[in-house]
């Protein structure tokens, strides 16, 4: 293996966590929009009294609206949205991911 091929390897796994966490987002984005944004969009968000304090209690609250409306989300999509929300419209940092 030569030197050039070792660096780029060593590029592309440092960029595959962020790669991972982006189609992450996105995928919440997607949920989000098509589940959740016909009635967030217009209330939830603009209110000045959040009930959602930090990042637990907004996946709380998207675990809770899931199951309220029946969408059987998996873990991993509740965790998607729940990073979208909390990113795009909180601006909370998902534990250990700091600000």
């Amino acid at each position: 293996m030569d030197r050039r091929t070792l660096v780029a390897g060593v590029v592309l796994l440092g960029l595959v966590p962020g790669f991972a966490m982006a189609q992450d987002v996105e995928r919440g984005r997607l949920l989000h929009e098509n589940h959740c944004r016909m009635c967030h969009d217009s209330i939830a968000y603009k209110r000045d009294a959040k009930i959602a304090k930090n990042y637990s209690d907004v996946r709380a609250q998207v675990t809770r609206w899931q199951t309220n409306t029946g969408l059987g989300w998996s873990e991993s999509d509740i965790d998607s949205v729940t990073r979208y929300v909390a990113q795009r419209y909180y601006k909370y940092p998902r534990p250990g991911e700091g600000k």
